[in-house]
């Protein structure tokens, strides 16, 4: 697919990894919805630093964790362009627990969050655009899906994974869903102090550009589906 003139959703895309994505996305063309919750003045300031330079993007607010707002959002997108050709699942709940203190409602906004709103986007997508051009979901994941000091996050990163494969063979031929599992990028967003971690045989953190280098091959080759690669400098070789 050449994303130029498509219509791109990238959720939790007002900073960080996503606003990379969506700005570097809207250079190839592709009319981008900067989609996000509490960020709004980020993402207003993505949507005016890609309007500002010949791009073309919309903000959207959706709370991903109510399924209402999800379809409210979707509707919104119709209305306004009447096409979804491509998904980014960047947006990503990263919560600190374990097994022993978990809480059962952040457990549900973490699955809420992180492998509901997914699925209930690819199905909006399956069910109300492309039904005959091919598009493309992306799902952001993690490299490392059991975590104990993680609990919850790890449990909806690995259902995201069995989402990705089901997705792919389900919405075949004219749909290709894939996965990022993602190593060290940038640090976490709770994370207040640097934190000395393992960087794996490549011995250096992955960059933002390499996010997006991975993101627009699959965009464009239209043969990889229902594939997880991992985006982690061999950290899963150790």
């Amino acid at each position: 697919m050449n994303p130029k003139n498509k219509v791109t959703l990238v959720t939790g895309s007002g900073k960080r990894i996503g606003k990379h994505i969506a700005i570097s996305l809207a250079k190839t063309g592709s009319k981008i919805i900067i989609h996000y919750n509490e960020s709004e003045e980020e993402a207003l300031e993505t949507v005016e630093i890609i309007n500002s330079n010949g791009g073309s993007a919309y903000p959207i607010k959706a709370n991903l964790e109510y399924s209402n707002e999800i379809f409210m959002m979707v509707d919104s997108i119709k209305k306004k362009y009447g096409s979804l050709d491509i998904i980014i699942n960047n947006a990503s709940k990263f919560n600190k627990d374990t097994v022993e203190n978990i809480e059962i409602t952040e457990w549900d906004k973490m699955m809420a969050i992180n492998f509901k709103a997914p699925f209930i986007l690819a199905h909006l997508m399956y069910k109300n655009f492309n039904k005959k051009n091919i598009g493309k979901i992306i799902n952001i994941g993690d490299w490392r899906t059991a975590r104990k000091k993680r609990f919850s996050y790890g449990v909806s990163k690995s259902a995201l994974s069995g989402l990705t494969k089901s997705l792919a063979i389900s919405m075949a031929p004219n749909i290709q869903v894939n996965e990022i599992a993602l190593g060290a990028i940038l640090s976490p967003s709770d994370s207040k102090t640097k934190v000395k971690i393992n960087l794996g045989p490549s011995n250096r953190p992955g960059t933002l550009d390499e996010v997006y280098s991975t993101v627009i091959s699959l965009i464009t080759n239209d043969f990889i589906t229902g594939e997880k690669i991992l985006l982690d400098g061999g950290l899963h070789l150790q």
